[in-house]
């Protein structure tokens, strides 16, 4: 009797082996309760069949639609928001914040007030200017009177002493850049001018009400010599008005220069920008007393089309000044560039704030991007706006399921991140693909894992 060879018999226990596994695996998947009973009855232990039925059970919570098919593959990422920065525009302190981190906020809805002390009062002035710009102009379309000269006269004795003042700013600037340990010195000097600019101040107010008092009495005069007496004290009285302008606007100067040498102490870096101010306010003040010297040279002569263009320019430039206050006035307030949720809140009441300076970060949660890695010989399944479908896991028994669209293939591959949810592919070239997933009703959360099923080609 012939013996069978060794490599036949391999081969029929290597048959009858594969053979066993597949019927093992169908009794398993197809007939668990059947499989079960099998196996109690042969007495073999249960550890290994709670391992295998845990495993399957994982494999299959998926959503059958998604479960790899003949030449599918399964990709693995997780859940990202977009992310968007809320920013002033204006550099401030924080009067107010209006939400916190976690809050749900709208398109232009407040986020956070800046302190509207300073601006405010930069608006009256524009206000004020513009105010005073129109009344300009309606005195030059009207004949030459002391009333309209006096004025002029008035307004380049503040210009120039808003030009004195600048200048003097500007030496003392330049003098702090190359001696800033002078500085203490120069502030106790100005602050001991305050008093004696205030005691002028008080003086010349004094001087306007006395003309007033004697300008009441001479009008209720009907007499020639009353009318020509009250003709002589409105004069007076508006000189005596520009006396207590020039003396306000001096007080003034020296308020803000000592706040300048304050401040300039505080921060001795600012010097040279100090400087640079400086200049640029001995500029606008020369070009205030020129403006103020032609409407005085103006005011003598009739009108004319030159002296109303000229005021029509002034009432201009102060109503632009006034919208630029305006403006920054409206943009005191910090709203949500987009509509999501505040994620990070970057800012406390109180705080000083710089312009350009990211406040709060908002996470647009109505679509979520899902980051996977796909490997060279795959990607030739994937175009840019191509749907996928997904699959996110909210619970151990409840899925949610959609389609992602494609929205980046990246041009160069790269290493697969050692965090990737997959274990087995780490290591490999791969090239980023990210998808867009809609989440209108808000039940998807950024870090969530998220499964994308490549079909196969």
């Amino acid at each position: 009797m012939r013996e069978f060879p060794m490599r036949r018999i391999l081969s029929l226990l290597l048959i009858f082996c594969l053979v066993a596994v597949a019927a093992i695996t169908a009794a398993f998947f197809l007939t668990p309760d059947r499989f079960d009973a099998v196996w109690q009855q042969a007495r073999l232990p249960a550890a290994p069949l709670e391992r295998a039925r845990a495993l399957v059970s994982q494999q299959t919570a998926l959503d059958p639609s998604l479960r790899s098919g003949s030449g599918d593959i399964r990709l693995y990422g997780l859940l990202e928001a977009n992310e968007t920065y809320a920013m002033s525009e204006l550099a401030g302190r924080a009067a107010m914040v209006l939400v916190e981190e976690g809050q749900k906020v709208e398109t232009g809805q407040p986020l956070m007030q800046l302190d509207a002390t300073a601006t405010q009062a930069q608006v009256n002035a524009a206000q004020q200017a513009l105010t005073t710009a129109q009344a300009a102009r309606a005195a030059a379309a009207a004949p030459p009177s002391p009333s309209l000269i006096a004025l002029a006269e008035s307004s380049v004795a503040a210009a120039q002493t808003q030009l004195d003042n600048a200048r003097r700013s500007l030496t003392q600037a330049q003098a702090n850049l190359q001696q800033p340990l002078d500085l203490d010195a120069e502030i106790n000097r100005s602050r001991s001018q305050i008093p004696v600019v205030e005691a002028s101040v008080k003086q010349a107010e004094a001087g306007v009400a006395s003309v007033r008092v004697r300008l009441e009495n001479a009008r209720s005069d009907g007499s020639r010599e009353g009318q020509f007496t009250q003709q002589i004290l409105e004069g007076q009285a508006a000189a005596a008005q520009a006396n207590v302008e020039a003396a306000q606007a001096q007080l003034g100067g020296l308020r803000r220069n000592v706040a300048l040498l304050q401040q300039m102490r505080a921060n001795p870096l600012a010097l040279q920008a100090q400087v640079h101010a400086a200049e640029q306010q001995v500029n606008v003040a020369q070009a205030a007393l020129t403006a103020a010297q032609a409407e005085a040279d103006a005011a003598t002569e009739p009108p004319s089309p030159e002296a109303i263009a000229l005021a029509d320019a002034q009432v201009q430039a102060a109503a632009a000044a006034l919208n630029l206050a305006r403006w920054q006035a409206d943009r005191l307030t910090v709203t949500s560039p987009a509509a999501g949720r505040v994620e990070q809140r970057l800012v406390e009441p109180g705080e000083t704030v710089e312009a350009g300076r990211p406040l709060f970060s908002i996470a647009d949660t109505g679509e979520l991007n899902a980051t996977v890695y796909v490997a060279l010989a795959d990607l030739g399944r994937l175009n840019v706006g191509q749907t996928l479908p997904v699959e996110v896991l909210l619970g151990s028994q409840e899925r949610w399921r959609a389609d992602a669209a494609v929205t980046y293939i990246a041009s160069e591959a790269q290493f697969r991140p050692s965090n990737i949810l997959n274990p087995d592919d780490r290591g490999d070239m791969v090239f980023l693909v990210k998808l867009r997933i809609p989440n209108p009703d808000g039940t998807l959360k950024a870090g969530m894992p998220v499964d994308v099923l490549l079909p196969g080609g």
